[in-house]
């Protein structure tokens, strides 16, 4: 919440206002038969000179003066203030609030549950492979001081390197991580993934009694990929490099606008997809409103599932029968071997369900998986939305693999 403020000044300006008008509604009375109450005001204040009163506005959270918000083009999860004197605020998808102080400066006092952090900040856990790939881009791989994903689960060489090296710590998953290990390394932030099984919230609350600082990160509530991309501006607000992370994300989006340039430009076959994996016996497939399917859209693909769930993000649970029925006719069908390991060729997605092999595209051997660093490349999104437009325009049999993606067997 903000409020304004005025000095005595202003006050007294104001009040000299309201009396000139006064004696000048009480004259246009005497000149004419306007009745009391319905005064005729019309160009009544032209002459009475009113001076900008220059407000300040001041947070009422932390008492600090306001100056402007972080430009969100996308991203609907999370905002960035920013006060006089360097002082910022990160409010994350929970509408937690936490007040960053610049080095060297006084921290102010705050109401209750605003967090503070002090800069500089000189080592982060990065609870989330997602959230390592947003420091990339940024040159900040070399903040990082622990991680939930262990050594032989990474695909960035620098994290392996510094896992191997020991300037990375792994402290066990997200859900029940090594609290010793945290409190040893004691690092300056944690960025954490919460409300998801990335990091509930028995974590975060152990966090708290801990004293172990920590923002949740919510680019998996985003329903636009380039609202998750766009996440790459907190990173950059934690580390004062907002103009480095607005050029990425620019250039970002100057590619994926190319990709709609070249969707505007041709006629060529629009081509429907569906976007699953399994799970023991339960299907899981994406809905109408998830950003994964936002992507496929952006390049061109038409979703066979239009109206499963388009309010929503995440997946609805579906048995074979079902999805069979909702995909008997899908041009391309993508699966998700990464979540769904057990199914890695189409011969193991008919060996789980036989009828499957029905399947339009399973019987055409359109089916792709997604590669091994899928998941590690969330700066890269624009790539990934290039190479579905790729896949979805080329003949087939042209190409069995892009950067992302592999034309299963």
């Amino acid at each position: 919440m903000k409020k304004k403020f005025s000095n005595s000044s202003k006050c007294i300006k104001f009040l000299i206002m309201i009396l000139v008008l006064s004696l000048a509604l009480v004259g246009c009375q005497d000149n004419d038969n306007t009745p009391t109450g319905e005064a005729n005001t019309d160009n009544q204040i032209e002459d009475v000179a009113i001076e900008d009163t220059d407000d300040e506005i001041i947070d009422e959270d932390t008492g600090l003066v306001y100056e402007s918000s972080m430009d969100l083009k996308y991203a609907e999860s999370f905002s960035v203030d920013y006060y006089k004197g360097g002082y910022k605020t990160i409010t994350d998808w929970t509408g937690r609030k936490t007040l960053l102080v610049p080095e060297g400066k006084e921290i102010p006092e705050v109401k209750d549950g605003v967090d503070i952090i002090q800069l500089p900040l000189e080592t982060i856990g990065a609870f989330s492979t997602t959230i390592a790939t947003e420091l990339r881009p940024l040159d900040l791989m070399d903040k990082l001081s622990l991680v939930t994903t262990d050594i032989d689960k990474w695909h960035i060489p620098e994290i392996k390197e510094m896992m191997e090296e020991g300037k990375i710590t792994y402290v066990g998953k997200n859900s029940a991580p090594d609290y010793e290990l945290i409190q040893a390394a004691n690092p300056d932030l944690i960025l954490i993934s919460s409300g998801t099984s990335h990091g509930g919230n028995e974590t975060i609350e152990k966090f708290d009694e801990l004293g172990v600082k920590w923002i949740g990160h919510g680019n998996q509530r985003e329903t636009d990929p380039r609202g998750r991309l766009e996440w790459i501006k907190l990173s950059g607000a934690l580390f004062d490099k907002e103009k480095e992370a607005e050029d990425f994300f620019n250039a970002q989006l100057k590619k994926i606008e190319e990709v709609e340039g070249k969707l505007a430009s041709t006629e060529s076959e629009v081509k429907t997809f569906a976007t699953t994996f399994l799970s023991g016996d339960v299907y899981y497939v994406r809905n109408k409103g998830d950003y994964e399917v936002k992507m496929f859209e952006l390049a061109g693909g038409e979703y066979i599932f239009r109206d499963l769930n388009p309010d929503m993000d995440g997946n609805t649970k579906m048995n074979a029968e079902e999805l069979y029925k909702g995909i008997a006719d899908v041009d391309i069908f993508f699966y998700n071997n990464i979540n769904g390991p057990s199914i890695q060729s189409i011969s193991d997605l008919i060996d789980n369900a036989d009828y499957l092999g029905d399947v339009k595209a399973v019987k055409e051997g359109n089916v792709w998986g997604f590669k091994s660093h899928y998941y590690q490349s969330g700066d890269n999104v624009a790539d990934m939305i290039n190479d579905l437009y790729t896949i979805l325009t080329t003949p087939q049999g042209e190409i069995t693999e892009t950067e992302y993606y592999f034309l299963m067997d």
